[in-house]
């Protein structure tokens, strides 16, 4: 909670509940600073009754979302929640796999929004858990490039599923004090000079990462055949005894780096940018066998509760603010040319936005995997191991 927040809840702590309704009531304290109140009060389930609402309306100004680190930071999305007099409760995932079990466990109506990877965008889709949306209600839709406005990853049958907003690359991270020579390639990740402090995302997808690795290297590494699968995994067996730990989140990631658990990984730019904040001396790399990606689109759920609320939040997202919030805050690649095109020229080359169609062809985007569950078991059984 901020600063401000606790100052809010303070004043309206030494007011009188009578003076606090006719507040509400005139307009001059808002229903999200009351939401506010009544939660340090841990009297939420009251709130809606008080207002003379109907249950179902209790939390309408409420925006729930399932997301990728970062992407509701307070930094930008208070300024959203300011304009639209709404709550943001923002619930991290780990991978899209989390992602995708947690809708699919509440039928699509237990978020509003999902920001999905393309490795997972057709998946909830296919399973009804995602809903078709209409540009025309996105105020920003026209100024992003023409290749995020229908990528075949968020559409079906001609409809548009989603609203792309970021894009970028799964890098190698490491600390320069430790590891003193540059590393050039994902063998690094399996380098005994190195032992019991790598660490890898725990993710399935991360199998196309070491497919890179392979003598000849996949035509495509989302592709793979029985034997270039059972190679990957010769491969991660190898280097399960060398990891320190696999990470789920960047946040933990950051944390294994600052404390000096971990010196050489893959990671996102994210992860990077806020150890470099933090003063922990790391650099990022490509390998030479190139890098994995992703793409990742604003998806709103079946069973939304606050569409309306949601399409705002998307358009806020794909707009100046939200895209300078995710540029600013996350350090990856945006989707709006308008934004882009007013970014210094440096700023745009090193996220591979000078030349949005080939930097964005160099990445390896992740996508749906046809045979996924031949990877999952894989993966579930090198790192239990």
């Amino acid at each position: 909670m901020t600063q401000e927040s606790d100052q809010t809840i303070d004043r309206l702590m030494a007011m009188e509940p009578a003076a606090v309704m006719a507040g509400v009531r005139s307009g001059e304290i808002s229903r999200r600073d009351l939401g506010k109140l009544f939660g340090a009060l841990g009297m939420t389930t009251a709130l809606g009754t008080l207002l003379g609402e109907e249950p179902a309306r209790a939390q309408s100004n409420e925006l729930t979302m399932v997301i990728w680190e970062g992407y509701a930071d307070p930094s930008f999305a208070a300024k959203f929640e300011e304009e639209n007099d709404a709550t943001i409760n923002a619930t991290p995932m780990s991978s899209s796999d989390d992602a995708f079990g947690r809708l699919q466990a509440g039928g699509g109506s237990n978020f509003d929004l999902v920001s999905a990877s393309n490795d997972v965008s057709q998946r909830l889709i296919d399973a009804g858990l995602v809903q078709p949306i209409a540009p025309s209600r996105l105020t920003n839709y026209d100024d992003l490039y023409e290749q995020f406005q229908m990528p075949e990853y968020i559409t079906k049958d001609g409809e548009l599923y989603g609203a792309n907003f970021a894009w970028g690359p799964t890098l190698m991270l490491y600390n320069t004090e430790e590891v003193t020579e540059e590393p050039t390639s994902w063998r690094a990740l399996l380098d005994e000079q190195y032992a019991g402090k790598i660490s890898t995302w725990n993710a399935p997808i991360q199998i196309a990462q070491y497919a890179l690795l392979l003598d000849p290297t996949p035509e495509d590494p989302y592709v793979l055949d029985e034997e270039q699968l059972a190679q990957v995994r010769d491969l991660l067996v190898q280097q399960r005894p060398l990891i320190r730990t696999y990470w789920n989140l960047g946040d933990e990631l950051k944390q294994l780096y600052a404390s000096g658990e971990v010196i050489i990984s893959d990671a996102w730019p994210y992860v990077g940018l806020g150890l470099k904040e933090q003063g922990v001396p790391v650099a990022e790399v490509i390998p030479e066998e190139g890098v994995t990606g992703w793409s990742d689109s604003w998806m709103i759920t079946s069973g939304a509760q606050n569409v309306d609320l949601a399409y705002k939040w998307m358009d806020y997202m794909i707009g100046p603010d939200g895209q300078m919030g995710v540029l600013n805050n996350n350090g990856y690649a945006i989707t709006n040319r308008t934004v882009i095109e007013g970014l210094e020229p440096e700023l745009r080359e090193a996220l591979l936005m000078d030349n949005i169609e080939e930097g964005y062809d160099s990445i390896l985007m992740w996508r749906n995997v046809p045979n996924y569950d031949q990877w999952l078991a894989i993966w579930q059984e090198v790192t239990a191991g």
